[in-house]
């Protein structure tokens, strides 16, 4: 039994010891993946500019509105 008791002794130290190390590198690797999604969500945002700025600049013309039922119409087509 005295044995058996010194054995459990060594296993919660070491887990103990342990513990606080784990906590780190798990903070540590939990840090690089918000980052990593962060830079995707940035990404997707500017690539989603991109091609709002893209459809702009297909339905971009000179146009002048000669009454209010035009620029209407125009809105209704084309958005803003």
């Amino acid at each position: 039994m005295f044995i058996l008791g010194k054995l459990k002794t060594y296993v919660i130290t070491a887990l103990a010891v342990l513990l606080p190390i784990l906590y780190v590198l798990g903070r540590r690797d939990g840090k690089k993946i918000t980052q990593t999604d962060v830079l995707k969500d940035e990404l997707n945002s500017q690539a989603d500019a991109s091609d709002f700025y893209k459809s702009m600049a297909e339905h971009e013309e000179d146009y002048t509105p000669t009454n209010t039922t035009d620029l209407a119409d125009r809105l209704r087509k084309h958005g803003l």
